[in-house]
């Protein structure tokens, strides 16, 4: 069975006792170094990934630690973390005037690229097309995080419009790439904290759902699969994903979580994605005892609805040898090896 079968079944909730699919994302500082020790090799070869990624996602480089995105935003990436996406700075709305920034026009030619490298994939992979920093996270990196949280309470009228502007957007840039021929849109907009919703849910509910819902189902109306990414706790608004139109959920960070109460209690609607963390675990862990984690985690939240996966890409403070670990260990449960 091609990889594109096995992970719609398990987003849809079809086959229980199909093979769970599994996933390990990397940061571009992993692959350079597992190029460096494994020369020739290819990550996703090496781990079977099940899923092909490109995102809606350029940053041009002004500077040796700055990076312009397609909205004009501007990252510090001076850190040296292991990961790839920097900090926002210069926010280009910090005078709270809209008039003050022309929001662009989608990059039709870059749209395009990324969509092609999707449909010209021969692997059979899962095909998704993601849009990061979706809506929160690009109002905040626009505005500033604080301001926005204040504008949140004193200035609602200017985030509905800044929401309104962002949404319109996304629209234009999804009624473009939908025709064509991939299997899900992954969004990415972190909404939590490790305590809980950042905004809390009825500013949530109030100004990010009704907007999410548009681009949602813009999505599912097209017959395609929505992949919400959204690190943190955020509990207190699982069960209204599936009235959004949410289908999948990413990254589940066991951290925070019940697994087996996040199963029972959502798992009728959601499918999870993650659930290895990559916080508390991965980084400390022997391959021993991630293969063995895996496997407690797939009895409490497989049978369906179910993608194994850390809870981020993977950073250079992770052994390779816990990722193939994570590999192993779908094998064994999927009855594989």
């Amino acid at each position: 069975m091609f990889s594109r079968e096995i992970v719609k079944n398990a987003i849809l909730r079809r086959n229980p006792g199909d093979i769970v699919p599994w996933q390990i994302n990397y940061t571009n500082v992993y692959k350079d170094l597992f190029g460096k020790s494994y020369p020739g090799k290819d990550l996703d070869s090496e781990f079977e990934n099940h899923i092909i990624f490109t995102k809606y996602k350029k940053n041009v480089e002004i500077d040796k630690n700055t990076d312009v995105d397609l909205f004009g935003l501007k990252w510090d990436m001076s850190g040296e973390d292991g990961g790839d996406i920097g900090v926002p700075i210069d926010p280009p709305l910090a005078s709270g005037n809209l008039d003050d920034y022309q929001f662009p026009e989608f990059n039709r030619d870059f749209a395009l690229e990324q969509i092609k490298k999707l449909e010209n994939d021969n692997t059979g992979r899962f095909r998704m097309f993601g849009i990061t920093f979706t809506l929160y996270e690009r109002a905040w990196g626009l505005r500033g995080m604080e301001d926005l949280l204040a504008d949140m309470l004193l200035e609602p009228a200017f985030i509905h419009e800044l929401l309104r502007r962002i949404t319109e957007h996304h629209l234009k840039l999804l009624d473009f790439v939908l025709p064509y021929n991939f299997d899900a849109v992954y969004l990415a907009d972190d909404w939590g904290s490790q305590k809980g919703l950042i905004m809390g849910a009825d500013l949530w509910r109030k100004m990010i759902k009704p907007y999410m819902k548009q681009i949602c189902e813009k999505i599912k109306n097209s017959g395609k699969i929505v992949i919400h990414h959204c690190c943190g706790k955020i509990d207190d608004i699982l069960g209204e994903f599936a009235e959004i139109g949410i289908d999948c959920w990413n990254t589940v960070q066991p951290e925070l979580y019940d697994l087996k109460k996040l199963k029972e209690n959502y798992g009728k609607d959601l499918c999870f994605f993650g659930g290895i963390s990559n916080q508390g675990f991965l980084p400390f862990a022997t391959p021993e005892e991630t293969e063995e984690k895996c496997l407690e985690v797939l009895g409490i939240m497989s049978g369906g609805g179910y993608i194994l996966s850390p809870t981020h890409s993977i950073t250079p403070d992770i052994p390779v040898e816990n990722a193939y670990a994570i590999v192993r260990a779908a094998k064994k449960y999927s009855g594989l090896l």
